[in-house]
């Protein structure tokens, strides 16, 4: 559903740059696995493309690191899995253990573990909350982000227009509403 053309297409069109080829096939492989439809392919990239800075953060940067739980649970895979329930939920789903809360660097040591999280997170939080179903962009970036960002955030803004640019490329004719 997604080519690797596509999405370096995507990428481009938002202002990053390509990807190499083996990360590419990564995120395309993980994306494809996931789901069917063009609309929520778009949505998801949109939210990847934002929080990873064009797939080229795994990690939060450290000034933005929350410390409530010690540090230890910060942002980390291209969507920034935090806090050490998300942690412990995603292994128990993935691995059937609790080797990321351990050893939570796991999460960013690798494209496609970074992409293996994300998809668990957009699965369990993003997708039952109806954003994709729905029809609705708003719904998937409350999930993601909020309540740390306003709903007329410019940052929110720019998230939708990445959507919009994703959509554009995989042919998405029924655009899902901002808000």
């Amino acid at each position: 559903m997604v080519a690797t053309a596509q999405l370096n297409l995507i990428l481009s069109s938002c202002g990053y740059v390509p990807l190499r080829s083996s990360v590419d096939c990564i995120i395309v492989r993980h994306i494809n696995g996931m789901t069917i439809c063009a609309n929520e392919a778009a949505m998801f990239l949109a939210h990847l493309i934002h929080e990873s800075d064009g797939f080229q953060r795994r990690s939060e940067q450290s000034s933005k690191i929350n410390k409530g739980s010690g540090g230890r649970y910060y942002g980390r895979g291209y969507l920034m899995l935090t806090q050490d329930y998300n942690y412990r939920a995603a292994s128990l789903t993935i691995f059937g253990d609790e080797r990321l809360l351990e050893t939570p660097d796991i999460v960013s040591d690798s494209e496609d573990m970074s992409m293996c999280v994300s998809v668990w997170f957009w699965e369990n939080y993003v997708r039952p909350a109806g954003g994709p179903s729905k029809n609705n962009f708003g719904l998937t970036t409350k999930m993601i982000a909020c309540p740390l960002k306003s709903p007329c955030n410019e940052v929110v803004r720019k998230m939708y227009n990445y959507y919009l640019v994703a959509a554009r490329i995989l042919g998405v004719r029924n655009l899902a509403v901002e808000q």
